[in-house]
């Protein structure tokens, strides 16, 4: 307990096998598999963190990192080339991933909020008996914790996280660092299914983290990054897109309904944000990309709405399943739809396989031209356009193919509306892949 308390900083080096389970190219499994490389740094008393993780899966390529210090917090992209200061830096989101993987800072979160901890029974795990403590950290839902009655030790926890389902922790091969157990290993799943594995590398602690507090001076500084606040645009008359906080709907109003175009969790709030613009006609249609379990939970409240679900038929079991009604009604496209009311017309592309989705949907408003993506043209709400990653180079491929003419890119993660010059611009650019002050 004495080295416990005495714990300062934790520095870890740590290697990823993720398996992208209801995020990968099909809609079950066996799911794609990829490695990522993640290093973090925590001062448990200053409340500094410092993550930095590289790699590749699902079409894109990644380099970035934070630097959460206060006033002196900082979003680092290595892959493109910026650091961008944080307007508003939350050190428990940013640092809440890391705790919930490393056995003694969850036990140190435990011991700051004993008073909210709970003991909730008993079970036998492995054959041996445990007991069950609940830990509410300041953000994110309860997990439960499963402590080895002979050993002390914890070897599991569990929590719900919607929109993914049931999530299971095992911690194990300890070994002990100055007096404090570390899980040098962990599992994750993911209703079951296998999501991670981290092999720890490298681990310090009671170290200064001076070294990794430091901006690279090859990132070009660019605008702060603010909080993604929900919120509605029209973007063309009666064309609405709505959201916050990375997800994004779009709302295309018609002749006497609306068409409703990305099944993010934001929908049922995007709906209410809606009716204050269109009252009075019914959403017909909820649109579903693709099959990724991020871009379907709105399945739900478009099937209470009496909408039709279009998907594709490759995708009917998990729609079904996330719009909790067997009976809902379901379109299926076939490399093409069009909806139209007579006046307004929306075109529906597949544009898979894509390194992201073997059947992708792209929404098209020929008149207004608007294209609305999913994952395929990621672009933060202000600032630099970030070079193109795979799945961009795809979804430009497609775009010229179907030889689309349109002014306006918008998609299901940022309120940026951005056109063809941005597009070029990711197109054109090279990965800056700048070198990290310690860290990876």
């Amino acid at each position: 307990a004495a080295a416990l308390d005495a714990l300062r900083t934790v520095v870890q080096k740590q290697d990823f096998v993720t398996w992208a389970t209801g995020q990968s190219r099909r809609p079950g499994p066996p799911w794609d598999r990829a490695e990522v490389s993640n290093f973090n740094a925590i001062d448990l008393e200053n409340e500094i963190f410092v993550n930095h993780n590289a790699g590749e899966g699902g079409g894109f390529v990644f380099d970035q990192g934070v630097i959460i210090n206060g006033e002196n917090s900082w979003q680092l992209n290595h892959f493109s080339g910026t650091a961008a200061p944080m307007a508003e830096p939350d050190y428990a989101t940013q640092s809440g991933p890391f705790i919930r993987v490393t056995a003694p800072l969850l036990i140190r979160q435990l011991q700051a909020r004993r008073q909210a901890a709970h003991w909730l029974g008993e079970a036998e795990v492995d054959g041996r008996m445990h007991d069950i403590v609940t830990l509410v950290m300041e953000t994110g839902p309860g997990l439960a914790l499963y402590f080895d009655r002979q050993s002390h030790m914890l070897t599991r926890m569990e929590r719900a996280l919607p929109p993914f389902g049931q999530v299971e922790y095992q911690f194990l091969d300890y070994e002990t660092l100055g007096g404090v157990p570390f899980n040098q290993s962990l599992l994750l799943f993911v209703n079951g299914e296998p999501n991670l594995e981290i092999d720890v590398l490298e681990t310090q602690i009671n170290q200064p983290l001076d070294a990794w507090l430091e901006i690279p001076a090859a990132l070009e500084r660019v605008g702060e990054v603010r909080p993604d606040e929900f919120a509605s645009q029209e973007i063309d008359e009666g064309v609405f897109l709505i959201g916050g906080n990375g997800t994004y709907s779009l709302f295309v109003e018609m002749a006497d309904h609306v068409v409703a175009i990305e099944g993010t969790v934001v929908v049922p709030d995007a709906i209410a944000e809606l009716r204050k613009h269109v009252a009075d006609k019914p959403i017909r249609y909820g649109v579903l990309t693709h099959h990724h379990s991020d871009h379907i939970p709105g399945a739900a409240a478009y099937a209470k709405e009496g909408a039709t679900l279009v998907t594709f038929k490759d995708n009917e079991a998990v729609v079904r399943e996330a719009a909790g009604d067997p009976e809902a009604k379901l379109q299926f496209v076939d490399q093409r739809l069009s909806l139209s009311d007579g006046s307004r017309t929306i075109e529906l592309y597949d544009i898979g396989p894509t390194p992201h989705a073997e059947h992708i949907l792209i929404a098209y408003l020929p008149a207004e031209g608007i294209v609305w993506e999913a994952d395929h043209f990621p672009v933060p709400p202000t600032g630099v356009i970030p070079p193109a990653v795979p799945v961009t180079r795809a979804f430009a491929e497609a775009l010229e193919r179907l030889d689309l003419e349109y002014g306006k890119l918008v998609g299901a993660h940022s309120p940026r509306v951005a056109g063809p010059a941005d597009l070029a611009t990711a197109l054109s650019r090279q990965p800056a892949n700048a070198a990290a002050a310690g860290g990876l």
